[in-house]
């Protein structure tokens, strides 16, 4: 049986395993799908769709703020403060977006809602995608911690 935390099998282009960017494009390419959705089952396929995504951009994340740090140096001479995970706010973005979907997914709600409720997810995915995929001209210094 398939649960929502498998879908991911169901979709190729996953096993592939894409780059964090690219999986958070296709995340905001399907919140703008849903933008289109007028009825339940119109986007209950795409939530499926968008869940699997979610649940790789959770797993890529995960694996990346175990890596990266910001951190702030007080003066030349000291030692570097740690200050916070490089993605963290991402992360939390990304939670969000889960659970919008999920609630897009399975539970019933007022017709009215539905254009609020997929707006509100294409806005915190967007907002996710704007944190992930840096312009190119944009020179961020990572200092990594050993």
């Amino acid at each position: 049986m398939i649960t929502e935390n498998n879908f991911s099998q169901l979709y190729s282009e996953l096993s592939l395993k894409p780059d964090l960017p690219t999986l958070v494009e296709r995340c905001n390419l399907l919140t703008e799908i849903l933008l289109d959705c007028k009825s339940l089952p119109q986007t209950q396929p795409v939530c499926r769709c968008l869940g699997a995504y979610l649940e790789e951009v959770k797993t890529g994340l995960t694996e990346s703020m175990s890596d990266f740090q910001i951190i702030e140096f007080e003066e030349e001479a000291e030692e570097p403060q740690q200050k916070e995970w490089l993605l963290e706010d991402t992360e939390t973005k990304c939670d969000y977006c889960r659970a919008l979907n999920h609630v897009l997914l399975i539970s019933h709600f007022d017709r009215d809602m539905l254009p609020h409720l997929t707006g509100l997810l294409h806005d915190i995915t967007h907002s996710m995608a704007v944190d992930i995929v840096a312009p190119c001209n944009q020179k961020t210094v990572i200092h990594i911690i050993s």
